[in-house]
């Protein structure tokens, strides 16, 4: 980042995250850049085309990208920037911010200057679907319909009280289709359940469903659970939350590089927690990468999952 340092930081940010207490924290983040003396550029963006066109157009020219707002807006930015040297430091804004979890990246306005300022760079993958780039994690089937139902009553910013509604009424009413998967030109799966694609292991409220995901190997991890019924769901979601799912029956976890998903109907699915294509899907590792950065702490002993990525620079 030394070649760079006389360029400008751009913050892109999202006016429909920072809810609640999180809002005055964009003041916050000002003052510490001003402080640390980093010239810094704002865009407000209007959507997720709009942030990627951001990024896209900035790519080069800025010394970083600090993204206020959750990971959909993060994965606009990348999308933008993919293959650029341009880095992404995402601040944790929105609802779930799986990836500054997965990463460690605080909430603290100082320490997130401290990281854009002496920090670590690495660079991601990224995943295709359909044609279209994402960062974090694929649902097929039930997650899809849940994140569905949630799009069509979404207004301004949401909690994660607003899924209450839509995973009850999915629990009730989802009709599990008949998938079939082939993973790498080899089928491995034919039958009713669902399914989930991750490039890094975290999911929504803490869960680690694709536990193994490592953001920089080159692959993408593939956790099906084969499922007919809400009984058999409520056992998955169980072993789920222990961290026992791959060790169970009707479970498989595989690692890929290309996949194909069929379905015995149009099945729908969610994509880095937004509303991703209908079925049939093509996934695969996309060929350009993207550059990180990550606080420098060593993990300790309970926390060794979100550093296994190993490809720094």
């Amino acid at each position: 980042m030394d070649n760079d340092a006389q360029k400008p930081v751009q913050l892109i940010i999202n006016p429909r995250s920072g809810y609640g207490g999180r809002h005055h924290m964009l003041g916050e983040l000002r003052a510490s850049l001003r402080r640390a003396r980093l010239e810094a550029t704002e865009y407000v963006t209007k959507g997720y085309d709009d942030a990627a066109r951001c990024a896209s157009e900035i790519a080069g020219l800025v010394r970083a990208v600090l993204v206020w707002g959750g990971d959909g807006t993060v994965n606009a930015v990348a999308n933008g920037l993919a293959g650029s040297d341009t880095p992404i430091l995402p601040y944790p804004a929105g609802t779930e911010n799986l990836l500054a979890k997965e990463l460690r990246i605080p909430s603290d306005p100082h320490r997130i200057v401290e990281i854009l300022q002496y920090g670590r760079i690495v660079r991601c993958d990224m995943g295709r679907i359909n044609g279209r780039s994402f960062m974090l994690i694929i649902g097929v089937g039930f997650d899809g319909e849940v994140v569905r139902r949630l799009s069509i009553t979404r207004s301004g910013h949401i909690s994660h009280l607003s899924y209450f509604w839509p995973i009850w009424r999915t629990f009730w009413e989802h009709n599990f289709p008949r998938m079939r998967i082939v993973a790498d030109g080899r089928q491995i799966f034919d039958d009713f359940g669902l399914a989930f694609i991750g490039n890094i292991s975290r999911y929504a409220v803490g869960l680690r469903i694709c536990h193994n995901a490592v953001y920089d190997d080159g692959l993408l991890d593939l956790v099906v659970f084969s499922c007919r019924e809400q009984t058999a769901l409520l056992f998955h979601a169980a072993w789920t939350l222990l961290r026992r799912h791959p060790l169970k029956g009707n479970v498989i976890y595989k690692q890929f590089r290309n996949l194909r998903i069929e379905c015995d109907r149009t099945v729908f699915s969610q994509v880095d927690g937004d509303v991703g294509p209908d079925t049939p899907l093509d996934i695969s590792v996309a060929p350009a990468q993207i550059r990180l950065i990550i606080p420098h702490e060593k993990p300790n002993a309970w926390g060794l999952w979100p550093w296994k990525g190993s490809n720094g620079t």
